[in-house]
């Protein structure tokens, strides 16, 4: 048991080294992404140029905590709700870095619910990093009209993720899969320092008692992602974001198909 706020309580009497498990999530998302630090950067720097140092920040699809810490790490003044519903990536992160001193709030909610209703206070931006690809485009719209109602007047919407071309572009959408297909071949992903790839972490995670409940609840869940081929393009999130009620929606940094949208309510 745990509130939106603290550690989780152990679910079991085997030792968890949580510190060690989110230092091997960090390792392999960076494998994946050699930019992800730079990424990461302009996600903060665009919410303290729209919103200053001491927003609500509300980071969608949170996972363990990667972005939520280094945000409460260069905002001082700011606070977070770290929204997730995987119960593995939520407990390594309330146990490896609780709730930095009531500064970080853990919210266990399906992103296709109606999580508003969950976060304590005004809300003053959102963020979210390599996680909203995973839903599909009519679930997209509905997080985004939802994400309309539960930020301020004024607020701001900051999302890192791979976006693909929009193909309505469809020989400019073929080219930069060609083009990524073949910076990878180039330039292949590699392990940073013990870093394992997704695989290799999980199948870890599983044969760690000390999970055991959590990796049992993922299952019960089916906390799993859909199809990469029928992923929201470039275009989908745009239009969605503008659906909903978002005045102002630009790309601030690109690499690729992989970029920083902000939109602006």
């Amino acid at each position: 048991m745990a509130d939106n706020t603290g550690v989780i309580a152990p679910t079991s009497p085997h030792r968890v080294e949580w510190h060690g498990w989110l230092d091997r999530w960090e390792a392999q998302q960076g494998s994946y992404m050699p930019d992800r630090e730079e990424r990461f950067d302009i996600i903060i720097d665009a919410v303290q140029a729209l919103q200053g140092d001491a927003a609500h920040i509300v980071d969608l699809g949170a996972g363990p905590g990667s972005l939520a810490r280094r945000l409460l790490d260069h905002m001082p003044g700011a606070r977070v709700t770290a929204v997730d519903m995987d119960p593995v990536l939520l407990a390594i992160g309330r146990n490896a870095l609780g709730d930095q001193g009531g500064r970080l709030a853990w919210l266990d909610a399906d992103l296709r619910s109606e999580w508003g209703a969950a976060v304590e206070g005004a809300v003053d931006a959102a963020v979210s990093t390599t996680a909203l690809h995973w839903l599909q485009p009519h679930a997209l719209a509905g997080l985004y009209r939802h994400l309309a109602m539960v930020l301020s007047p004024g607020g701001v919407f900051v999302n890192g993720d791979r976006l693909s071309f929009p193909e309505a572009s469809p020989l400019i959408a073929a080219a930069g899969r060609e083009m990524r297909g073949l910076q990878e071949t180039r330039h292949p992903a590699e392990p940073v320092g013990d870093g394992e790839s997704w695989e290799e972490w999980w199948a870890a995670v599983a044969q760690d008692p000390g999970l055991a409940a959590e990796v049992a609840e993922r299952a019960r869940r089916h906390h799993d992602h859909p199809d990469h081929h029928h992923q929201a393009d470039l275009a989908v999130h745009v239009g969605a974001l503008r659906d909903a009620g978002f005045a102002e929606v630009e790309t601030v940094w690109q690499h690729l198909t992989d970029r920083v949208l902000v939109a602006v309510r």
